[in-house]
């Protein structure tokens, strides 16, 4: 988008301003809360300031998603478990019961601005009192471990969602710097999570896991924070064949923020909206009108200048609207999400 473009906002543009509803699909704002403290992710995390979830300086507080979006901001806050805790004093089940144990106190302590949230049609309701609607989910399934019983335990926490794996191999999978796929156990694992319809994630996913994962899943899944590797050729990044059964099985894509998987870019150099949005264009010239979504990857990567923090969301959505029109940009950035969760939840 121009200068010339962003002072001449269209009138219809401003309205939806005004009513802005906001789903996004990833963040690892909970660990850049709760493990601040504790090495070695100090320093793996992007931003370690202090506060709490209602009221802090990373990019997303509550207190000001509410105001960014006026007509409600549903957030999957994800516990992000690292593939390598030995210098912690944490198991890969213990770390997830640690977040998540700062996840329960938050929303209970915070509940007239931020509500716990196990549906997305109760969303809607924390909406309609000013509150954001918090789902909880988890991003690496090393927790699970090889116990089943476990998956038990995630879905009686109100896990919604849960990515298969991080970067390396657990018992389920193995990430995209790795090169094994899918394990029978993970298997099983799968079948667990599609009984208790927490929605699989297939980000960090390798290629052959993913491959194996289509043999295996019966309901649809998601990408919650990846772009197309055809504009960026991140491994982290889903080709068009992926891309297309997320989409033929009705799942959802989260555009992810993060400037490594936008574009390749020199040191010191910032990514673009034009950038950014060569990977809605495409994803869009797939047939990827009801499955793309937001996957910011806010609080856990290093996005944008320009698209650094909630605040700076509503711009971001006359940018896309101005682009690409304001149907798909209210698809993009909230519809889209709601009704796939809203299906899940009764089919």
């Amino acid at each position: 988008m121009s200068l010339s473009d962003e002072k001449c906002q269209s009138p219809e543009v401003e309205d939806e301003l005004r009513r802005l509803r906001v789903f996004d699909l990833h963040c690892d704002t909970l660990d850049s809360l709760c493990m601040r403290d504790v090495e070695p992710f100090v320093t793996q995390l992007s931003n370690t300031i202090g506060g709490d979830m209602v009221e802090n300086d990373l990019a997303l507080a509550a207190g000001r998603m509410a105001q960014a979006a006026p007509g409600g901001w549903t957030q999957c806050y994800a516990v992000w478990v690292p593939d390598d805790l030995s210098h912690t004093p944490y198991t890969p089940l213990e770390f997830y019961r640690h977040v998540r144990d700062y996840f329960k106190r938050q929303t209970a302590a915070n509940s007239c601005s931020l509500a716990r949230t196990e549906d997305a049609r109760s969303a809607q309701t924390a909406h309609a009192w000013g509150s954001v609607a918090a789902m909880l989910t988890v991003e690496n399934g090393s927790p699970i471990g090889r116990d089943l019983a476990v998956v038990d335990e995630l879905a009686a926490d109100g896990v919604k969602m849960l990515t298969l794996t991080w970067n390396g191999k657990n018992d389920i999978a193995s990430g995209n710097d790795t090169v094994d796929g899918m394990s029978a156990f993970g298997r099983e694992a799968v079948r667990a999570l599609e009984h208790h319809r927490i929605v699989v994630d297939v980000s960090h996913l390798n290629d052959a896991g993913l491959a194996d994962l289509l043999h295996v899943a019966t309901r649809p899944f998601v990408a919650s924070h990846s772009n197309s590797r055809a504009v960026c050729p991140h491994p982290r990044n889903l080709t068009d064949a992926q891309f297309g059964e997320i989409r033929d099985r009705g799942g959802l894509v989260g555009i992810n923020y993060y400037r490594a998987f936008i574009a390749d870019v020199p040191a010191g150099k910032d990514v673009t909206f034009d950038q950014l949005s060569r990977h809605i264009d495409h994803f869009l010239s797939l047939g990827g009108e009801k499955v793309l979504a937001l996957g910011s990857d806010f609080d856990g990567s290093d996005t944008p200048a320009w698209l650094s923090r909630c605040d700076d969301v509503p711009a971001f959505f006359s940018r896309v609207a101005s682009r690409f029109g304001t149907d798909l940009a209210r698809r993009m950035f909230y519809q889209n999400a709601q009704e796939f969760f809203e299906r899940n939840e009764v089919r």
